[in-house]
This record gives structure tokens, sequence and C-alpha cells, in this order.
């Protein structure tokens, strides 16, 4: 309730060391290709913890880190080893050491699923075949062949990832010796990558010994459609809440739908769940493994704008992923994983500063981050509000997704009549209202006020 993730792509991040840059490493700005690399590493995210200060944000999903091949890391060599080409084990602790005492959190990509071609088990497998102690380790016939097709069981069908076999204990021992060894360090949780493709009875054993350890982590899964089964309090506390940003997208970027069925999508996602799991979801607008929400909008900053305020006044965990901030652009993987611009002056300032904004009164107002949800306003084209309560915080958040301007009156209870103050876009002056709250509300337009009492 109280935090904003920034979720960030190592590799493309900030290059704080060219002493461990992989070789050959492209010139920054490049093109991203799926097999290019540009040197980010761990020590370049230390040296912009100050950008992340400035920026607001109070805890980071790092996509992985540990010892692998590809630029994506999701394809593990070595499950206890940070990558070279990112650093090494001292520059992990400090690195989260500088966070923590920034007040930022840390939460890991677990990738469990399926480990690398070059992960040791399974080369030992591919030499050793039914001689390897591993053979257990995977689902596979001997001999064990990658071409001209896998004969082992493997993510999507990649002869470069083979599945673990999660029926084996010594996979299963292994595995929770991994996630011990990384929690004790001092990270505040994991994002856990396809979740659903290993045995779901794992996940509780999983859950007791990160909770163990540490029980304030924070365990998300990467699930894209409904996540009732993984919310039930034995598995994940949040999953990447992916059918939001489709309603986000299709109402706000797209224009595919009215304010009506947007609000009927939004209802339908909270009965899904406990109100605890709503305000614990990972709101995102975009990741790794998706196009640029500014991209879906067509370069259009002003839709973009009014969902980064939907982004930030709705329940749950809002989720920035990097480079959106200032109006980066890129369709889906791998242009959606291009090196961050730090020249200030591409930056789309308004968005920057709208999402600063955002973040500080996201994290000021209690309503914001806990209040009840209520339904303030839907009309069967683009206008939309929404309240936002808790004790005597009160929040009406409008939005205007029409071309013309739109007149809005709303009826008041009794315990909301009086002074109304605009808080967003900018700071305006008290307004009194009697029976009724009435506005223009100019197009492309949103704005959150506040009640004065």
């Amino acid at each position: 309730e109280n935090t904003v993730f920034y979720q960030i792509f190592p590799d493309r991040f900030f290059n704080g060391d060219p002493t461990n840059d992989p070789s050959p490493v492209r010139p920054w700005g490049e093109k991203p290709e799926l097999f290019n690399f540009f040197g980010g590493d761990l020590a370049g995210i230390r040296k912009k913890i100050p950008y992340l200060e400035d920026l607001g944000v109070n805890a980071l999903y790092l996509n992985p880190i540990f010892d692998a091949p590809s630029n994506h890391k999701y394809d593990t060599r070595d499950y206890l080893r940070i990558s070279p080409d990112f650093g090494d084990f001292r520059t992990y602790l400090n690195m989260l050491k500088d966070l923590h005492r920034a007040g930022i959190k840390l939460i890991l990509d677990g990738v469990f699923n399926h480990t690398g071609d070059q992960f040791w088990a399974f080369r030992d497998l591919m030499r050793r075949g039914k001689g390897s102690p591993y053979q257990q380790w995977y689902n596979c016939h001997f001999p064990v062949t990658q071409f001209p097709k896998p004969n082992y069981e493997c993510w999507w069908g990649l002869e470069t990832l083979p599945k673990l076999n999660f029926a084996d204990q010594e996979v299963v021992r292994y595995i929770l010796r991994v996630v011990a060894f990384w929690t004790l360090t001092g990270i505040d949780g994991w994002r856990l990558d396809v979740p659903n493709e290993v045995r779901a009875d794992f996940w509780p054993i999983f859950r007791r010994l990160v909770k163990t350890l540490n029980p304030e982590a924070y365990i998300v899964g990467e699930i894209w459609d409904d996540a009732a089964f993984w919310l039930q309090g034995d598995k994940f506390d949040s999953v990447m809440n992916y059918p939001l940003r489709d309603l986000i997208i299709s109402f706000f970027a797209k224009k595919e739908m009215n304010a009506d069925r947007f609000d009927q999508g939004l209802t339908g996602l909270r009965a899904r769940y406990s109100e605890k799991v709503t305000r614990s979801m990972f709101n995102l607008l975009g990741s790794h493994d998706t196009q640029r929400f500014l991209t879906i909008c067509h370069g259009e900053r002003r839709r973009m704008l009014l969902a980064l305020l939907f982004l930030f006044t709705y329940p749950g965990v809002p989720v920035i992923y990097y480079g959106d901030e200032i109006g980066m652009t890129g369709e889906k993987d791998p242009d959606c994983r291009k090196t961050m611009i730090w020249d200030e002056a591409q930056w789309d300032k308004e968005l920057y500063t709208s999402t600063k904004d955002l973040i500080r009164l996201r994290k000021e107002k209690d309503a914001l981050k806990r209040g009840e949800f209520r339904t303030a306003l839907v009309s069967q084209h683009g206008v939309y509000g929404y309240w936002r309560i808790a004790d005597r915080e009160r929040m009406l958040i409008l939005f205007n997704r029409q071309d013309s301007m739109e007149q809005v009156s709303l009826l008041l209870a009794p315990g909301m009549r009086g002074t109304w103050k605009q808080i967003f876009p900018v700071k305006g002056e008290e307004v009194k209202y009697n029976d009724h709250f009435q506005i223009n509300l100019p197009p492309w337009s949103g704005m959150i006020w506040e009640y004065q009492g």
C-alpha cells in the first residue's frame, strides 16, 4: 500500500562499470536486438539511486541478475552467482545496502521453472547421459539431444531452456537452498517467472520458507489472467495485474470502450479478490514483455497522462517500467528494452513532472493508498470519476477522455458538502459546493480534488 515500484531491465539502465562489460558491447542508445548487450549493471543501478530517490519510488523490481549467458538472464547458468557482466556478490551487497539506506526495497526475479542449457546439472546430463546423478532433474529421453529438436521438456520448446522436474525432491531442495541464500542477503521479496508452469504444490513450501526468513517479504507471481487460485493466502501475495492493464489500454489508450464498460470491468476485477489482495496487486502499464504504453497510445502524451493518473489513484501497488516516466517508446521485445535515456533534453518533461507529482501524492495521501473506492460518475462515453475515502480524507478523481468539454454535476452526500480544492494537475483555489459538485472538464483532462471540510 505504501509502495511505488520501479522495474529495471539491468543491461539497459546504466553502465556503472565498463570493466565488466560483455564482449561485444553495443553503443548506448543503439537499437536493441534479441542478442546484443549494452553494459548496464548493478554498479549503474547503484549510481542512479539519487535519480530513483528524486523520482520518489521506494521499491525496485529487477529482471534476473543471476549468472546467465543472455542479455535477459532468464537462462540461468548459476543461481548462486551474480552474472559477471552485472558485477559480483560484493557489488550486489553494496547496491542492496545503498538502496535500503535510501529507503528503497528490492525484489528479485526468480526463474525456477527452467534453467539455461549451460546450467551445470544440465551440462552434466548432456555429457554423461544415464550415468548422470541429475537425470531425474529433467524430463528427458536418452541420449539427450538438442537438435534438430530437443528430446527433453523445455519452456515453449526452446532447447536452451530445459524445464526442471519439481517431482524430484532433489530439485525442490536445491531451489529452496537458492531461495534461502538470496532471501537471507536481505532482499524484500520475489517476483516469480511463469509460476503457473511449476507444480502448484511447490509454492506453499516456497512461501513458508520465504515468510519464515522475512515475514514482510512481498511475493509476486507472473500470472497473466484470473489469479484467484494463486491468491488464497498460501502461495503469492500479489500477481502482475495484466487484466487491469488490458482495461486501461482499452479505455485510455485505444478508446475501445466507454466509461460504463470500463467501470464494469474494474468492478469485476475487484470482485475476484479480497480487498486486501486488491490493495496488494502489482498494477502496471507495461513491462519487459509488452509494448511500451506510450507506443500503444500512438505517442499521444495526453492519453498516457490520464492512464498514469488512474494508475496512481486506483487501489493496488503502482509500478513504473523504467523510462516510461520520461516518454520512452518501443514495440514488443526486444524494442521495449531500449537503453535508458539519460540526456534530459530528450525527456518528455510533462510526463516526468506529472509522474513525480503523482508519486508524491500517492505517498502523502492515505485515501489514495488504502482508501475505500467508490464509483462517482459513469457516462456512456468517456467521462469517468470515483471517490477514494479514508477516515477524514476524501478525494474525487475525474477523467474526461473526450475531444469536447464535458459538464459534470455530482450530488454530494451530506458529509461531502463544503469546500473542495483541486490538487492535481495544478493546485487550485478552494471552491465551496453545497448540494452538487459542478465543473466543466476540459477535453482529455484528469484531475484530483480534495475535500477541505
